[in-house]
């Protein structure tokens, strides 16, 4: 992590390193201070990795969605058939019905938010 550039470090040594940016300081510190700002956080390295595109996006949430509808019909299921499903050695219920309808109505609670209007654009 020391090895790692930060942007405050960088605008500390290009202050100091240049004795008419240190009078700047004293005279227009504002603009002097936005000026710094803005060349040190431009000379920071950018990630590696680029901002997915529109089909990638697209095919992440198609996965993400597909996913929880998958696992909302199967507690559905296990719900409906594996609370009445006893087991005959120990009477048992095979499944806890709380657990698997807290399951149920997250994803359900999930799904609903995926519809629902976004409140950032408004």
């Amino acid at each position: 992590m020391t090895d790692q550039i930060r942007s405050a470090d960088l605008l500390v040594k290009t202050a100091l390193a240049d004795p008419n940016i240190i009078n700047a300081l004293k005279l227009q510190p504002e603009e002097t201070l936005k000026g710094l700002a803005k060349g040190a956080t431009d000379s920071l390295p950018r990630t590696a990795l680029a901002e997915p595109d529109t089909k990638t996006n697209n095919a992440i949430w198609l996965i993400v969605v597909i996913a929880f509808a998958l696992v909302m019909l199967g507690s559905a299921y296990v719900l409906g058939m594996g609370v009445n499903t006893k087991l005959e050695a120990g009477a048992a219920y095979v499944t806890k019905g709380e657990t698997m309808l807290t399951v149920f109505t997250t994803v359900v609670a999930f799904l609903a938010g995926l519809l629902s209007p976004s409140p950032v654009k408004r």
